[in-house]
C-alpha cells in the first residue's frame, strides 16, 4: 500500500505522476471529502477547476443508482481493504460514462489509514464494445429481432414460468409462403426487404410480454406467455397473417406474399421447451402440406404423417438423379379404333432391385425445389427419348409430361421447357403438358397462366388433367388455353353403375365437343367402360384396358417405323 505522511517532495512528485496518467486519480478524505483530483481527472470529469472539486464530497458526484457502491467503498477503505466496482456516473456536463473504480486505502509511518486514493478508468468505450457483442450474439443483424439462441433460452424462462404458476404458453411459428421464390424472381434485396418490413410489423403488433424472434432464414417465432386457450393462439396468428397481407412495395414493384403458422400449448402439447418446439414444427409443416395460409395447431397424429413426409422427402433427395429416373410411357388410344394416338410419360425411378411409383416421393411434389428438380429430370430424359425416336424414324404421336404446381413458382417454366426442346431439336407440337386444377388455384396461379399461353404460343399442346375434381373447371376452359381435358378416374370407374357419374361425364364430352377440345377418359379398365364412352362420343381413353406403361426400351419395339408405312 502506498504511505504519504504529509505535504513533502514525495507528495509533489506523485501529483506529477498522477498528471501524467489518463486516468481520473483523486485523494480522498476520511470523511469522504475531496482533497486532490488529478489535472487529466478535472479534464475527463469536465470540471472547469478544481476550486469546484475540493472539499466536495465524493459521493455526491455520483447518481443514486451508485451511492451503495460509494458507501461500501468507503467503508472498506477506512478498515484497510481496498474495493473495486463498475459503475455510472455523467460528467459535470451531462456526458454519459462508465467508470472501472479501484479504491485503495493511504496508510502513515505507523500503518494508520488516512485517507484513500481512488483511480477511475472511463470504460464507455469498452461497455459498449461488449454491449454490442452482447447484442450481436443474442439478435438478428438483418431484422433486429432476438435470434434463435435467445429465443430458445426464452422458451425454456416461459415455460419455467408457467410450470412453476400453473399458467400456459402458446407458441407459434411462421413460414413466410414461397419467400425462396421472392429471391429468386426479384433478387435477395427484395427478400431483405420483406423481412425487415415483416419484422417491424411483428413487433408493432404484438403485446408486450409476447416475445417475437427469428429463427431460420424465413422463420418466425412468437411466445405468447399467459397464453388463455387455443382461440388467443389462433387471434396472434390471424392478426400477424393479416399485417402481411398489406401491401409491401420494393422498387416500384409490389411484394405479394402471407405466411403459415403452426402453434403448440404447454404443458398440454409438451412437457418440455424443446418438445414443444419440435410440436410447433409438425404443426406448421402440416398446414403447409394441406394449404399454405392460416394456423394449425398440434395434433398428435400429426407426429406420424411429418414422419412420413420427412422419410419422402429424404429419400426423393438421396435417390432420384439422372441414373436413377426412367420415365414409363402409357398409351392413349382412338377408342372406336384403339389405334394409338400418343403417350403420357410417367415418373418411375429404379433403385437396385425395383422401379418404384410416385407415390413413394409424394410430398417431393409439393415441395418448391424438389419439384422443380424433378421435373427438370423427366423433361430431359423424356425429350431424349424423343430424340433416339425421332433419329429412328418411329411414329409416337405426341408424349404428355404431368407438371406439378410447385414447378411453377419460379415463374420459368416455359422458357426452360423451350430451351430444353430446342436443346434436343424436339419439335413442340409433339409434346403436351399436363397440369391438373389445382394449380390454378394454389398462389402462383398467374405464373402457371403466364406459362401455358407462352408454351402454347411455342406449339405445346395443353392438357388438363383431373378435370371435374378442382374447382372453376368452366372458367378454366374459358380462361386457359387447354387443347385437351382428361376426364378424371374416380368419373371413369364410376359411371357403369352411378347414372348421375355418367351423367357429368356425357356433360364434359358434350361441352368439350362443342368448344372443339379433345377428350381423353383416364383409367380405362374394361371394355363396358369403353363401350359407354364410345356412345357418349368420348374420342380418346387411356388405362389397363390398352396396356400398361413401359419403358422406354418397349415402347420402342412397339412403335411404328415411317418407312414400313410408306412402303
Amino acid at each position: 500500500m502506498p504511505k504519504i505522511a504529509g505535504p513533502s517532495a514525495l507528495v509533489d512528485a506523485l501529483r506529477s505522476v498522477c498528471d501524467a496518467r489518463g486516468d481520473c486519480i483523486m485523494l480522498i478524505g476520511l470523511d469522504g471529502r475531496i482533497e486532490y483530483i488529478s489535472t487529466s481527472g478535472l479534464k475527463t470529469l469536465e470540471f472547469d477547476s478544481l476550486d469546484s472539486l475540493i472539499g466536495r464530497a465524493w459521493a455526491d458526484l455520483w447518481p443514486d443508482a451508485a451511492k451503495g457502491h460509494i458507501s461500501d467503498a468507503l467503508e472498506r477503505s477506512r478498515v484497510g481493504e481496498g474495493h473495486r466496482f463498475s459503475a455510472f456516473c455523467p460528467t459535470a456536463k451531462g456526458s454519459p460514462h462508465w467508470w472501472d473504480v479501484l479504491v485503495s486505502p493511504v496508510r502513515d509511518d505507523r500503518g494508520e489509514v488516512v485517507r484513500m486514493v481512488v483511480i477511475s478508468r472511463d470504460i464507455t468505450r469498452e461497455r459498449a464494445n461488449a454491449e454490442q457483442l452482447r447484442w450481436a450474439s443474442d439478435h438478428d443483424v438483418l431484422t433486429e429481432l432476438p435470434n434463435r439462441r435467445a429465443f430458445e433460452k426464452r422458451l425454456q424462462e416461459a415455460t419455467t414460468r408457467a410450470r412453476k404458476s400453473g399458467s400456459q404458453v402458446g407458441l407459434l411459428l411462421i413460414d413466410l409462403d414461397h419467400f425462396k421464390h421472392v429471391n429468386d424472381t426479384l433478387g435477395h434485396a427484395a427478400g431483405d426487404h420483406l423481412l425487415r418490413v415483416f419484422s417491424n410489423r411483428l413487433k408493432r403488433r404484438l403485446r408486450a410480454p409476447d416475445f417475437v424472434a427469428r429463427i431460420g432464414g424465413d422463420e418466425f417465432a412468437v411466445i405468447v406467455e399467459e397464453c388463455v386457450n387455443d382461440e388467443h393462439l389462433r387471434a396472434t396468428g390471424e392478426a400477424i397473417g393479416g399485417e402481411l397481407k398489406k401491401p409491401i412495395r420494393f422498387e416500384h414493384r409490389t411484394i405479394n406474399t402471407g405466411c403459415s403458422f403452426g402453434g403448440a400449448v404447454f404443458p398440454r402439447d409438451a412437457g418440455e421447451a424443446m418438445d414443444l418446439l419440435r410440436n410447433a414444427d409438425i404443426a406448421l409443416y402440416a398446414r403447409k402440406r394441406s394449404g399454405r395460409g392460416g394456423t394449425q395447431l398440434f395434433d398428435a397424429r400429426m407426429r406420424e404423417e411429418a414422419q412420413r413426409v420427412a422419410s419422402q422427402l429424404s429419400l426423393a433427395r438421396g435417390a432420384l438423379s439422372e441414373k436413377t429416373v426412367e420415365p414409363h410411357y402409357q398409351q392413349k388410344v382412338r377408342l372406336r379404333t384403339e389405334e394409338v394416338v400418343g403417350f403420357e410419360a410417367l415418373l418411375r425411378w429404379r433403385s437396385a432391385r425395383q422401379y418404384h411409383q410416385p407415390e413413394a416421393v409424394d410430398a417431393a411434389f409439393k415441395d418448391y425445389e424438389l419439384a422443380t428438380k424433378i421435373g427438370a429430370l423427366v423433361q430431359r430424359r423424356v425429350f431424349i427419348d424423343l430424340r433416339n425416336w425421332l433419329d429412328a424414324g418411329l411414329l409416337f404421336g405426341s408424349v404428355a409430361i404431368n407438371a406439378a404446381p410447385a414447378e411453377f413458382l419460379r415463374d420459368d417454366f416455359a422458357e426452360r421447357m423451350i430451351e430444353r426442346l430446342h436443346h434436343y431439336r424436339i419439335p413442340p407440337a409433339l409434346v403436351e403438358v399436363e397440369v391438373t386444377e389445382h394449380a390454378f388455384l394454389n398462389r402462383g396461379s398467374a405464373f402457371v397462366a403466364r406459362a401455358l399461353h407462352m408454351l402454347h404460343q411455342a406449339g405445346v399442346r395443353i392438357a388438363l388433367d383431373d378435370f371435374g375434381t378442382g374447382h372453376s373447371s368452366l372458367s378454366h376452359l374459358r380462361d386457359f388455353p387447354v387443347d385437351v381435358v382428361k376426364i378424371d378416374r374416380s368419373f371413369v370407374c364410376k359411371m357403369t353403375g352411378d347414372y348421375e357419374v355418367r351423367a357429368i361425364v356425357a356433360a364434359v364430352i358434350d361441352l368439350a365437343g362443342k368448344l372443339r377440345i379433345d377428350v381423353v377418359a383416364e383409367g380405362v379398365e374394361n371394355e363396358l367402360q369403353r363401350a359407354l364412352l364410345i356412345n357418349m362420343g368420348c374420342p380418346y381413353g387411356q388405362g389397363h384396358l390398352f396396356g400398361l406403361p413401359s419403358s422406354n426400351d418397349e415402347t420402342e419395339r412397339t412403335l411404328p417405323s415411317r418407312k414400313a408405312l410408306v412402303a
